[in-house]
Protein backbone atom coordinates (compact mmCIF):
# COMPACT_ATOMS: atom_id res chain seq x y z
CA UNK A 1 0.00 0.00 0.00
CA UNK A 2 1.26 3.46 -0.88
CA UNK A 3 1.04 6.43 1.44
CA UNK A 4 -1.06 9.20 -0.02
CA UNK A 5 -2.95 6.96 -2.47
CA UNK A 6 -6.32 7.05 -0.78
CA UNK A 7 -7.22 10.55 0.21
CA UNK A 8 -5.29 13.72 -0.27
CA UNK A 9 -5.90 16.80 1.81
CA UNK A 10 -4.33 20.22 1.78
CA UNK A 11 -2.42 22.04 4.47
CA UNK A 12 -3.71 25.24 5.98
CA UNK A 13 -3.74 27.00 9.29
CA UNK A 14 -7.21 26.30 10.64
CA UNK A 15 -8.77 27.74 13.77
CA UNK A 16 -9.23 24.94 16.30
CA UNK A 17 -12.91 25.81 16.79
CA UNK A 18 -13.57 24.60 13.21
CA UNK A 19 -11.98 21.22 13.91
CA UNK A 20 -14.79 19.55 15.82
CA UNK A 21 -15.65 17.42 12.79
CA UNK A 22 -12.15 16.61 11.49
CA UNK A 23 -8.71 18.12 11.01
CA UNK A 24 -9.54 19.54 7.60
CA UNK A 25 -13.12 20.76 7.73
CA UNK A 26 -16.67 20.11 8.76
CA UNK A 27 -19.31 17.75 7.44
CA UNK A 28 -21.26 20.76 6.13
CA UNK A 29 -18.21 22.00 4.20
CA UNK A 30 -17.59 18.54 2.75
CA UNK A 31 -21.24 18.21 1.72
CA UNK A 32 -21.13 21.63 0.08
CA UNK A 33 -18.08 20.67 -2.01
CA UNK A 34 -19.59 17.31 -2.98
CA UNK A 35 -22.85 18.99 -3.98
CA UNK A 36 -20.95 21.56 -6.06
CA UNK A 37 -18.99 18.88 -7.93
CA UNK A 38 -22.05 16.73 -8.60
CA UNK A 39 -23.96 19.81 -9.81
CA UNK A 40 -21.25 20.31 -12.43
CA UNK A 41 -21.44 16.65 -13.46
CA UNK A 42 -25.22 16.92 -13.71
CA UNK A 43 -25.37 20.17 -15.68
CA UNK A 44 -22.19 20.08 -17.78
CA UNK A 45 -20.89 16.51 -17.72
CA UNK A 46 -17.97 14.66 -16.24
CA UNK A 47 -15.32 16.31 -18.47
CA UNK A 48 -16.40 19.72 -17.15
CA UNK A 49 -16.15 18.38 -13.59
CA UNK A 50 -12.59 17.22 -14.25
CA UNK A 51 -11.69 20.70 -15.51
CA UNK A 52 -13.44 22.35 -12.55
CA UNK A 53 -11.27 20.41 -10.09
CA UNK A 54 -8.33 22.69 -10.99
CA UNK A 55 -10.20 25.86 -11.95
CA UNK A 56 -9.22 28.67 -9.57
CA UNK A 57 -12.75 30.11 -9.79
CA UNK A 58 -14.14 26.89 -8.28
CA UNK A 59 -13.94 25.98 -4.56
CA UNK A 60 -11.98 22.74 -5.03
CA UNK A 61 -8.47 24.11 -5.66
CA UNK A 62 -8.24 26.03 -2.41
CA UNK A 63 -9.98 23.47 -0.23
CA UNK A 64 -8.06 22.03 2.69
CA UNK A 65 -10.11 18.84 2.21
CA UNK A 66 -9.25 16.17 -0.33
CA UNK A 67 -11.70 16.10 -3.23
CA UNK A 68 -11.65 12.98 -5.37
CA UNK A 69 -13.78 12.44 -8.49
CA UNK A 70 -14.29 8.87 -9.67
CA UNK A 71 -15.69 7.32 -12.81
CA UNK A 72 -16.72 3.91 -11.63
CA UNK A 73 -14.10 3.04 -9.02
CA UNK A 74 -11.26 4.82 -10.82
CA UNK A 75 -9.97 8.25 -9.78
CA UNK A 76 -10.26 10.70 -12.68
CA UNK A 77 -9.56 13.96 -10.82
CA UNK A 78 -7.98 14.84 -7.48
CA UNK A 79 -7.49 18.34 -6.10
CA UNK A 80 -4.34 17.48 -4.11
CA UNK A 81 -2.51 14.44 -5.41
CA UNK A 82 -2.58 14.08 -9.19
CA UNK A 83 -0.53 10.89 -8.90
CA UNK A 84 -3.69 9.14 -7.70
CA UNK A 85 -5.40 9.71 -11.05
CA UNK A 86 -6.10 6.36 -12.73
CA UNK A 87 -5.91 4.50 -9.40
CA UNK A 88 -8.60 1.84 -9.15
CA UNK A 89 -10.03 1.99 -5.65
CA UNK A 90 -11.73 -1.37 -6.04
CA UNK A 91 -8.23 -2.77 -5.46
CA UNK A 92 -7.14 -0.35 -2.71
CA UNK A 93 -7.18 -1.21 0.99
CA UNK A 94 -7.20 1.18 3.94
CA UNK A 95 -4.96 0.65 6.97
CA UNK A 96 -7.39 -1.90 8.41
CA UNK A 97 -7.01 -4.07 5.30
CA UNK A 98 -10.56 -3.35 4.11
CA UNK A 99 -11.17 -2.67 0.44
CA UNK A 100 -12.22 0.97 0.26
CA UNK A 101 -14.46 1.04 -2.82
CA UNK A 102 -17.37 -0.88 -1.24
CA UNK A 103 -17.23 1.56 1.71
CA UNK A 104 -17.16 4.61 -0.58
CA UNK A 105 -19.91 3.27 -2.87
CA UNK A 106 -22.20 2.44 0.06
CA UNK A 107 -21.73 5.92 1.52
CA UNK A 108 -22.32 7.57 -1.88
CA UNK A 109 -25.55 5.63 -2.35
CA UNK A 110 -27.03 7.37 0.71
CA UNK A 111 -25.00 10.62 0.42
CA UNK A 112 -23.19 9.86 3.65
CA UNK A 113 -19.72 9.46 5.10
CA UNK A 114 -17.26 6.75 4.19
CA UNK A 115 -15.03 6.22 7.22
CA UNK A 116 -11.53 5.28 6.16
CA UNK A 117 -8.35 4.82 8.19
CA UNK A 118 -5.42 6.26 6.29
CA UNK A 119 -2.32 8.40 6.73
CA UNK A 120 -2.80 11.96 7.97
CA UNK A 121 -1.64 14.27 5.21
CA UNK A 122 0.43 16.50 7.49
CA UNK A 123 1.82 14.06 10.05
CA UNK A 124 1.69 10.68 8.25
CA UNK A 125 0.22 9.22 11.45
CA UNK A 126 -2.82 6.96 11.22
CA UNK A 127 -5.95 9.08 10.88
CA UNK A 128 -9.67 8.34 10.70
CA UNK A 129 -10.97 10.19 7.66
CA UNK A 130 -14.64 10.93 7.22
CA UNK A 131 -15.28 11.25 3.51
CA UNK A 132 -18.62 12.66 2.41
CA UNK A 133 -19.54 10.76 -0.73
CA UNK A 134 -22.15 11.39 -3.39
CA UNK A 135 -22.97 9.68 -6.66
CA UNK A 136 -24.58 10.67 -9.97
CA UNK A 137 -25.56 8.35 -12.83
CA UNK A 138 -24.30 10.74 -15.49
CA UNK A 139 -20.79 9.60 -16.31
CA UNK A 140 -20.98 6.96 -13.56
CA UNK A 141 -19.58 9.68 -11.28
CA UNK A 142 -18.86 9.59 -7.57
CA UNK A 143 -17.28 12.40 -5.58
CA UNK A 144 -15.59 11.87 -2.21
CA UNK A 145 -14.59 14.81 0.00
CA UNK A 146 -12.39 13.84 2.94
CA UNK A 147 -12.03 15.70 6.22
Amino acid sequence: MKKGLLCAVGMAAIPTMALADGDFGTKAEAKELADAMIAIVESEGIEAAIMAMHDATQPFVGSRMGVNLFQGSTVIADNREPETIAADYSETEDLTGSLVWPIIAAAAAVEGDAELKWYHYDTQEEYDYKCHSKRHDRGNATVMVCR
